[in-house]
């Protein structure tokens, strides 16, 4: 049991790592659009780049919300038997 449980904790950091860095990427290319004289291809790319950045922390989320049902799951089992309690 402790070994599934190292396993949910070193996802959870890894889900946060991957959240907090998308979304400090996505903050400084928001800045970026802000600057004047910004072409329009890279304006276009840039949006691109957010939309991708906010698919992958929605999905990242998803993710973690189903571990954390697999988690509760996972709790109400025996340590020893794994059979419900």
């Amino acid at each position: 049991m402790d070994t599934i449980r190292d396993l949910f904790h070193v996802l959870g950091n890894k889900h946060n790592l991957l959240t907090v860095g998308c979304g400090a990427t996505r903050d400084v290319i928001q800045d970026c659009l802000e600057e004047k004289g910004l072409p329009e291809k890279a304006k276009k790319e840039l949006n691109e780049a957010i939309e991708n950045l906010k698919s992958i922390i929605k999905e990242a989320l998803e993710a973690d919300k189903i571990a954390t049902e697999i988690q509760d799951r996972i709790k109400m089992l025996d340590p020893d038997t794994g059979k419900p309690k």
